[in-house]
């Protein structure tokens, strides 16, 4: 299936009518082909749908598009922006959210000194520089060793492509508009926090931090990734959310 594919699950047989269901929201400048490897890992025990976001302004109402789309009940894990989109999801259906992860991502409302960096980006892609800005960015979305991954970088930047900056421009406006939802974290469902080792946007010390204030959350590190670690490393990507939803 290609990264342009609306929605994808993973089940078999008769093994779909009682999977649990798993929602994977992807982030910014990412489809869902960010997510194909970590498809391929989990068991088919688990349900899996992505799709990707489209390009709105505001998460609240991308969150309406995913809620409109999922079955009746499911856990939920948002990765980097798609956090965002699922801390609004679970604010708008806390009932039919089983369990909830941010993958390199963090439930708090931008400085306004981090929404005018994003809201500047906007002026680069309106001169035409959305893919140059991209290139240079890939040593802050990867490891160090991930630099000199040819294919990795290749199936990046496929996808980067596909996203363009259309849906990077609407999705930055939706980042700098939302809100604070911390108070939502309160441990009331399965929680997991995932990190990447070298992830600079979300450290390992700030998604502990984060952690350690839900309560019986679980927090796991995952080592050589950067922030794309879900494209880098993905079968340990894979085995922290399948022990997360089968326990």
């Amino acid at each position: 299936m290609t990264a342009a594919t609306d929605t994808r699950s993973q089940a078999v047989g008769t093994a779909q009518i009682s999977a649990p269901a798993l929602a994977l929201v992807p982030g910014l400048n990412n489809t869902a082909a960010v997510f194909d490897g970590v498809l391929a890992a989990l068991p088919t025990t688990v349900q899996v749908h992505t799709r990707d976001n489209p390009p709105l302004e505001s998460v609240e109402v991308i969150a309406a598009h995913w809620l409109e789309r999922l079955p009746q009940r499911f856990w939920l894990a948002g990765f980097s922006f798609g956090g965002y989109v699922a801390l609004a999801m679970l604010e708008a259906a806390p009932e039919r959210v089983a369990g909830f992860a941010l993958l390199c991502s963090a439930p708090q409302a931008d400085s306004a000194e981090a929404a005018q960096r994003r809201l500047a980006s906007l002026e680069a892609v309106a001169q035409g520089r959305y893919f140059e800005l991209m290139e240079q960015s890939a040593p802050l979305a990867f490891h160090p060793d991930s630099l000199a991954n040819a294919a990795l970088l290749d199936r990046r930047r496929k996808m980067v492509q596909a996203y363009g900056p259309d849906h990077f421009a609407a999705h930055v406006r939706a980042t700098v508009a939302r809100p604070d939802r911390s108070r939502l974290l309160d441990g009331s469902r399965p929680t997991l926090v995932l990190a990447a080792s070298h992830d600079k946007l979300f450290t390992p010390a700030q998604m502990s931090a984060l952690a350690a204030g839900i309560p019986g959350a679980r927090f796991v590190a995952i080592e050589g990734g950067g922030h794309l670690v879900p494209m880098e490393q993905p079968r340990a990507v894979a085995q922290a959310l399948s022990d997360w939803v089968l326990g």
